[in-house]
């Protein structure tokens, strides 16, 4: 259950009690009131369905008391009934406008329910009276990441971690809608800092890995452009051929089944070519090494 939701709940009996009842009205009240304090004290101690059946019984008696519908809405919400949940915050709004804890309640009942787009809509809503609260933005972020608008994710999650830098949390998500992006370093050190923060969070070292490997790829596809083009522009440079074979090798080695045979045969040629241009060259044994391995693997 959301910490937004468990904030501490107003009785609505006063301290002094409630006198007798005058007519019929008032003890419907009173019994209600009776009721409503009642599921409050069950929702505090963690009793959803006796909750639930409090609240609804101060509902029958007054079905205009907002603050059972919208406790109503977070017991259904924590026995996982979003779609009912929803229902009751969207009635407490009707009562009462205003009540952005409700709106709250509302996007999260939402968001169990696997409906991103109207869950976006109601945290939004709540995000203009609660920009300062950094789980808030989280929520939106991890939403953005779901429904595939990453730019959106990264906004919210950057000002989460602005928010609340030791927030571990925040920093793995901001992780995670990094590489959605393609900003490997922003992914990369957003994962260092969630392991400096947690250690022990198996899920931010394996995505380290993961990030760093594609750090890796790109810098051997780089690594293959530039002395490709090095070799086109001067062919007769036997060092950019050399370097050209060992960069083709380091790319076949991350590379699918089917193009790696193809990526090795492009190294085979690069080695051959030095030969031809230095053979006195100190490195050829090693090209000739090179040669011999490679021949059988692309045959």
């Amino acid at each position: 259950m959301s910490r937004w939701l468990v904030c501490p709940l107003l009785c609505l009996l006063l301290a002094t009690g409630v006198g007798a009842a005058e007519s019929p009205q008032d003890a419907r009240t009173e019994e209600a009131l009776q009721r409503y304090n009642a599921g409050v004290g069950a929702l505090a101690r963690g009793d959803l369905e006796y909750a639930l059946y409090q609240f609804r019984q101060a509902i029958r008696l007054n079905p205009d008391l907002a603050d059972a519908h919208h406790n109503l809405g977070v017991a259904l919400l924590g026995m996982r009934q979003p779609s009912q949940a929803a229902e009751e915050f969207t009635r407490t709004l009707e009562l009462q406008p205003d009540k952005i804890e409700a709106r709250i309640g509302l996007g999260l009942a939402y968001r169990a329910a696997g409906d991103t787009e109207r869950a976006i809509a109601a945290l939004s809503q709540a995000l203009t009276r609660k920009a300062d609260d950094p789980q808030l933005q989280l929520t939106l972020g991890d939403l953005y990441r779901q429904a595939k608008q990453p730019q959106a994710a990264v906004a919210h999650l950057r000002e989460a971690a602005r928010l609340a830098p030791d927030d571990a949390a925040v920093q793995f998500q901001l992780g995670l809608a990094y590489e959605d992006t393609g900003e490997v370093d922003a992914a990369v050190e957003a994962f260092r800092t969630t392991i400096r923060l947690r250690p022990e969070n198996a899920d931010a070292h394996y995505n380290l890995g993961v990030v760093v490997g594609k750090k890796i790829r790109a810098l051997v596809d780089e690594k293959v452009a530039a002395y490709r083009r090095a070799a086109e522009l001067r062919p007769e440079q036997a060092d950019a051929h050399f370097s050209l074979g060992v960069a083709y090798i380091e790319k076949a080695r991350d590379s699918r089944l089917e193009e790696k045979r193809a990526l090795l045969q492009l190294a085979l040629e690069q080695f051959r070519l030095f030969q031809q241009l230095a053979p006195q060259d100190p490195r050829a044994p090693a090209a000739a090494h090179n040669i011999e391995a490679l021949e059988p693997q692309v045959k």
